[in-house]
Parts: C-alpha cells; structure tokens; sequence
C-alpha cells in the first residue's frame, strides 16, 4: 500500500507529455495563467482587480484544478510580473503593506488609484463566493500568461 493512502491523499498522477516529470530542475520555471477578481476599493471606492491565485497544470498540484493561491506564490509572482503589466490590467502594485489585523503587514494587492491594501481575507471571500455561485478558476483567468520559478523536487501543492 501507497504509505500516501493512509493520510487520505491519492496517488501521484503519472507525467504525461504536458507535465514535467519530477523532480524538476531548482528553479525551473512553471507556466500559468493569473487569476483575478473585482471588487470596490474600501478608501476611494473606485474599481480594483486584484490577483487571488495563478492556474497552473493540474498534473503539477495536489489537487485537481491547478489553483494556486495567492499566499503561497505572492513573492514568486511578485518577482514575474510587470508593473506594467498590472497597471495596463488596473490591478495595483504587488507589495509588503502594514495591516492592523496581521502584526508587521504582509505582501499583499492594493487599490490601482490610493495604493490602500485590499485585504486577503477579503479576497479569499470573494473568490470562495465566487466558487460557490458555481463559478470556475478557469473565468477568472485575465489572459495574462505567467511564469513562477517554482521547480521543486515535489509536487505543487495549495500550500506551497
């Protein structure tokens, strides 16, 4: 018996021609696409997008989708993207912010126009409604290609 079994996670995929075997070189880097949602800013109101997560191929995480969260790739996606890129999308700067709720900020979306935070616990609210009014990962895809040096000797996983 697979010892991955007794803790309730499946087997490993087998690689196919689209999947990388692993382990994969240190530093190879892992196609994507990133994946936003809408919302108002709390400040000045205006409309903000802000990154939630990047698609990736499902063989490469742990589960079925291919999401991967925001807070478990923000310093890699941080480090790929454009600040061009985001501005021609009107999502605002990728950056360490101060937060009342989380003691020394953390690295988090903000509003295009005021540069205020927009928090993750509201955006993991906006996309688990999303989800849950039967919305897909796959439409909340901008169409903005990304590649993350993620290449580990393990599978990706939602947690990184």
């Amino acid at each position: 018996m697979d010892p991955r079994r007794r803790f309730g996670r499946r087997p490993a995929r087998p690689t196919t021609g689209s999947t990388p075997g692993w382990p994969a070189a240190a530093g190879a880097p892992v196609p994507g696409r990133m994946l936003i949602v809408e919302d108002r800013c709390w400040q000045c109101r205006s409309k903000v997008r802000a990154i939630v997560g990047v698609l990736v191929d499902p063989g490469l995480t742990s589960d079925k989708n291919g999401f991967l969260p925001f807070d478990a790739i923000g310093p890699q996606l941080a480090a790929a993207l454009d600040a061009r890129t985001l501005n021609a999308r009107r999502i605002g700067p990728l950056k360490h912010r101060e937060s009342p709720g989380v003691p020394g900020g953390y690295l988090s979306n903000g509003c295009i126009e005021c540069d205020a935070l927009i928090g993750r616990f509201h955006l993991e609210d906006l996309l688990h409604e999303h989800l849950m009014g039967g919305g897909t990962y796959p439409q909340l895809d901008i169409g903005v290609p990304v590649e993350l040096p993620l290449g580990v000797p393990a599978r990706l996983t939602a947690l990184g």
